[in-house]
């Protein structure tokens, strides 16, 4: 640990002389200071590329692109091309890309672990490409979360400025809430929810108590997956305290939550052919046919899913703040080794994450058309709202995902949030409990057949013993046998190794 601080320490200090050095000189182009500004950031000639993004509802991404490219233009004579994909296509159509290296230049990686991508050479490492051209993003996101990029040797992605911790616990609508009196801000454990949960299903019939979200109703309870975020191939339990790989599904953890669950589907509490479920609980909410659902939470969630859905919508925290190595790469910024600009890739890429106007285009849309101020930010932004008359339903470019472009804390505040927002943000990811193993990436090639036949395994039955939909007394050992005979035992000697290694070089 004293090894990893004083290599964290000698990193800022290293960046801290480059932006010295850097001062004397600003471009007058880009603004820009460090090395980078001493050459010209400009392309000679114009570089397009072709931007790739997740979300949906979008009908003005053309004019919003118009007026970023104004910018970029200005400052890198670089233009980009941007392809939005939904939300549920997204891993898929993006595999496709990377693996074909055409239709995309710069793209997030998620819900792909950032090792697998790395590993079979579809995406470019960073590290020349960051010294040359994007220390201003390196300071900007800090250099220990740039670490949390790194596969092997190399960094191959750079997270974006969000929440990079997490709590767990359930949404729901404050309408009903307040009906029946539920104390949602006290609400700390399985039990006080069940309880609640009760109350909705014998007292509204025509409401579903827990919808699933897209059919998976929790992804994490509590441990850290080790780069497995969707099959959970050996964790690390009680939020990483220890450096002990287990088989979750073989914990009493995990059998006495799912025998919970499926008491609870068995019932009426939770929606009956959940694992089918293609909506989302926001929606379902908003409708009127769903209570709430189990949500990934940080600061402001229930202000955001108010907007989102425009809906009155409460939270209750039952696992509190913590971050994996996992968290932070859900969504990292990658370069596709099909790029035949990477260096104008990079350009852009800096500027994203340092130009607020490009922020707030891509995240908020055109001001006095999509958004309105409405105060002031303590960062220097708006705090903004709907324009009357607009909200998510109607506006042709409403905000969402700010999350998942490169770094939304530069920008505006939405209205509901404090002015500070984004500061509360910082401090709940530093205060955060942070897994012994932060900073582990766990390579897989020297296991992927039985990462590929495991995978399989857990599909069959994972999602659906979490959702209550099959009983655990009969499915469960079946499901341990099956994972038995696909190597999961194999996968968790080959994390434990990695780590024990890791962990002795890092003290």
């Amino acid at each position: 640990m004293k090894r990893m601080l004083s290599c964290l320490l000698v990193m800022v200090m290293a960046l801290s002389i480059l932006t010295a050095c850097g001062s004397k000189d600003t471009d007058p182009n880009t603004g820009t200071t460090g090395e980078a500004a001493a050459g010209d950031l400009k392309e000679k000639e114009l570089v397009k590329l072709n931007v790739v993004m997740m979300a949906s509802n979008k009908a003005d991404t053309a004019e919003i692109v118009n007026a970023v490219n104004e910018i970029t233009r200005e400052k890198l004579n670089i233009e980009m091309d941007l392809t939005y994909i939904s939300y549920g296509n997204y891993v898929q159509q993006t595999t496709m890309m990377l693996s074909s290296g055409k239709g995309v230049d710069l793209l997030p990686i998620y819900m792909t672990p950032l090792a697998t991508v790395a590993n079979n050479g579809q995406i470019l490492p960073l590290d020349d490409l960051l010294e040359k051209y994007g220390q201003d993003l390196v300071k900007e996101i800090g250099p220990q979360y740039i670490e949390s990029g790194r596969v092997g040797d190399d960094i191959y992605g750079i997270t974006t400025g969000r929440d990079l911790a997490k709590a767990y616990g359930f949404e729901m609508r404050k309408d009903l809430a307040d009906k029946y009196n539920i104390d949602y801000a006290n609400i700390k454990t399985l039990d006080q929810l069940e309880e609640a949960l009760t109350v909705i299903h014998e007292n509204e019939p025509g409401v579903i108590p827990v919808v699933p979200p897209n059919g998976e109703l929790v992804r994490n309870w509590g441990w850290d997956p080790l780069g497995d975020d969707m099959t959970n191939l050996g964790v690390l339990m009680d939020y990483g305290k220890e450096l002990k790989v287990v088989n979750l599904y073989e914990t009493d953890f995990y059998k006495e939550f799912i025998t919970r669950t499926n008491k609870w589907y068995n019932s009426g509490l939770i929606m009956k052919d959940a694992i089918n479920n293609t909506e989302n609980t926001g929606t379902m909410m908003k409708a009127g046919s769903a209570f709430g659902g189990f949500a990934n939470l940080k600061p402001g969630f229930d202000v955001q899913e108010t907007r989102n859905y425009a809906t009155e919508i409460v939270v209750s925290e039952i696992v509190p703040a913590y971050t994996t190595t996992s968290d932070v790469q859900m969504a990292t910024w990658a370069i596709s080794n099909g790029t035949k600009n990477p260096e104008a890739a990079m350009k852009l890429l800096n500027l994203m994450y340092t130009d607020p106007d490009i922020m707030n285009l891509l995240i908020y849309g055109i001001k006095d058309k999509h958004y309105v101020a409405v105060g002031e930010a303590a960062n220097g932004q708006s705090i903004i709202d709907y324009p009357e008359g607009l909200d998510a339903t109607n506006s042709g470019y409403p905000p969402g995902g700010g999350w998942i472009w490169p770094n939304q804390t530069i920008g505006h505040v939405w209205n509901g949030n404090p002015a500070d927002y984004w500061e509360i943000q910082k401090d709940f990811n530093n205060t955060a409990t942070r897994s012994a193993a932060y900073g582990f990436t766990f390579d897989s090639s020297r296991v992927r057949n039985q990462v590929t036949a495991t995978s399989n395994v857990v599909a069959k039955y994972h999602d659906a013993l979490m959702a209550g939909v099959l009983d655990p007394e009969t499915t469960l050992p079946i499901f341990q046998k099956e994972l038995k005979d696909a190597g999961i035992d194999d996968i968790i000697a080959e994390k434990q190794s990695q780590l024990d290694q890791w962990a002795a070089k890092n003290k």
